[in-house]
């Protein structure tokens, strides 16, 4: 929301997705190659200031920003 002397962002938009690791040659020193996670298949996450802090969201938040640790506290479950 703005106005003529403030403005106020009422949303978070957050960009994740699944990954994958792709080497490429440095660009300072092409003779070294370096490993980047490239952005396979992107999700887009737009949440109110409110919802964000939800338990739920997040929940919700953690699994698409940080999947290994559901399947590591889902391997821990099994055991």
């Amino acid at each position: 929301m703005h106005t003529r002397s403030t403005y106020r962002v009422d949303y978070y938009a957050l960009h994740t997705g699944e990954v994958e690791p792709t080497t490429m040659a440095r660009s300072d020193d092409p003779t070294e190659a370096i490993t980047v996670m490239r952005l396979v298949h992107a999700v887009e996450i737009f949440t109110c200031v409110d919802c964000y802090r939800q338990p739920s969201v997040r929940r919700e938040r953690e699994r698409l920003f940080r999947p290994e640790l559901e399947t590591a506290s889902g391997e821990d479950a099994a055991q």
